[in-house]
């Protein structure tokens, strides 16, 4: 639970953020069409639209909605022990501004059919590996973020080591993300991309933390 007025501050600042692209859609209001895509499949070939009066509100309120859960989670003195003050603020942040740019990014393509949605995301995923990469290197043992393997669990050295893997491999990812957007690539390519590097992430940490476990 929230035990001071600076939590209470922060989770209104930030809860804000998240329903600012309803004033982005209003300004607009008249110029969205009656009906508003609001997701997109492969080749970004629409395949889910909204009414417009429900849908400037759709994505921002449900973002608010987890917004909230995440940041009492954040606020637990379990959490706040075993997480470092920089973790926490990232993802205090990170759904706000994941908002702002997701919100940001329907409401361009729906002004602008030829809105390039897979470049857009492909930015912004790289930056967002780029962060994260530079921050879990310094993350503590814990049941909420990070490589929860059931090795890293219960040994530190592991722990650290392997987040000190991740954070290079985050980085390296998040970098090649920005470099893959600017090349003039097909959407199955960035896709397959996009596929192969989150397996990346994933995997390799993974086995090289086992493979500390059963080297010890």
């Amino acid at each position: 639970m929230m035990r001071t007025t600076k939590d209470k501050g922060l989770l209104i600042l930030s809860t804000l953020m998240c329903l600012l692209p309803i004033g982005m859609y209003l300004l607009v209001f008249d110029r969205l069409p009656e009906q508003m895509v609001q997701q997109w499949g492969a080749s970004s070939t629409p395949n889910w639209t909204m009414q417009r009066e429900f849908a400037i509100f759709a994505t921002p309120l449900l973002l608010a909605v987890v917004h909230i859960i995440v940041f009492f989670i954040m606020s637990s003195s379990q959490t706040k022990a075993s997480t470092p003050l920089k973790m926490r603020t990232l993802f205090t942040w990170f759904i706000p501004i994941t908002s702002v740019f997701i919100n940001l990014i329907i409401l361009l393509a729906n002004l602008n059919e030829e809105f390039n949605i897979l470049t857009a995301v492909f930015v912004f995923v790289g930056l967002t590996f780029i962060i994260v990469g530079n921050y879990l290197p310094t993350t503590r043992q814990n049941y909420y973020v990070g490589m929860r393997l059931p090795w890293t669990l219960n040994d530190a050295d592991n722990w650290n080591r392997t987040h000190r893997l991740s954070g290079k491999i985050f980085v390296i990812t998040g970098i090649a993300f920005v470099l893959m957007a600017a090349l003039p690539l097909s959407e199955n390519a960035m896709l397959a991309f996009m596929v192969v590097s989150i397996v990346f992430i994933v995997l390799v940490p993974s086995v090289y933390s086992y493979l500390i476990y059963r080297n010890k």
